[in-house]
């Protein structure tokens, strides 16, 4: 009898330090956790992926970022405004890869008035399309309305998608009315992100698709098993609606994906 209850009571701990394992997270920071305490003091800021990699040597993923920051002691209304750099190749884990493997020319992190926000947008959307200090809406003869840099922020055209993209209100007003704070974004025609002709100066792009195929297989596989070890990445943390300077949790969300996976053509 005394040996029967022995064995239940071991059954049952083992019960709850196994349930206690499964609850307890993992967090893989990535170079985007990094960009949040480095620039924990801006307020306005917006983070593109630039280019991907992997190198099958070392069995290694690798992100690159556009960052652009709003300066706060700006004397006047033009490219100054802002510092704009491109990172070095940084590391990242399968996890992180796999989030943002549709996200090339996304911006993946961006922070308004304080607010961060890790959902995957169109470049340019979160900050400056839209708002009125950088330009305007204007309406063609056809009666659609497309988005208009002022012309001391000109540049923004070529940094984001190039001169000749156009953003259209309709599907700006989609975002806002449907995704905005809530869930990814790619367009209603899916006509941003990887797999679109706007990625034309990654490397990334130049890639053959069997390199492509076989990293996404491999990604896959790498980030599953990761997560079979309850590991998870910092985008996972839910809490919203706050600033930078609670450096524990970050504003962000699992979001949905509006398209579906892949690594592009």
């Amino acid at each position: 009898m005394k040996t029967l209850k022995t064995l239940l009571f071991t059954s049952v701990l083992l019960l709850v330090i196994s349930c206690g394992k499964e609850v307890r997270k993992k967090y893989l920071k990535s170079p985007l956790d990094n960009i949040i305490t480095t620039y924990i003091d801006v307020q306005n800021y917006s983070v593109i992926l630039a280019d991907m990699d992997y190198k099958e040597a070392t069995d290694k993923y690798f992100h690159k970022y556009k960052i652009i920051l709003e300066k706060n002691n700006a004397t006047k209304s033009t490219e100054d405004d802002f510092d704009i750099t491109t990172t070095d190749w940084k590391e990242v884990s399968a996890i992180t890869f796999e989030e943002h493997q549709q996200d090339l020319g996304m911006t993946v992190l961006s922070k308004k008035d304080g607010v961060l926000d890790k959902k995957a947008t169109p470049a340019g959307y979160n900050n400056y399309v839209g708002n009125n200090k950088y330009g305007n809406w204007q309406r063609q003869s056809n009666g659609t309305s497309f988005w208009v840099f002022y012309g001391q922020y000109h540049f923004m055209r070529s940094m984001f998608y190039g001169s000749s993209h156009r953003y259209y209100r309709n599907d700006y007003d989609y975002y806002r009315t449907n995704h905005y704070g809530r869930s990814n974004y790619y367009g209603r025609t899916n006509n941003f992100g990887t797999s679109t002709y706007k990625n034309t100066s990654s490397s990334w792009t130049a890639k053959p698709k069997t390199f492509k195929d076989k990293v996404r297989s491999n990604v896959k596989r790498s980030s599953s098993a990761l997560k079979s070890k309850g590991y998870s990445s910092s985008k996972s943390y839910k809490s919203s609606n706050q600033t930078t300077r609670n450096t524990n949790r970050y504003s962000s969300s699992s979001s949905s994906r509006s398209r579906s996976g892949g690594f592009g053509k």
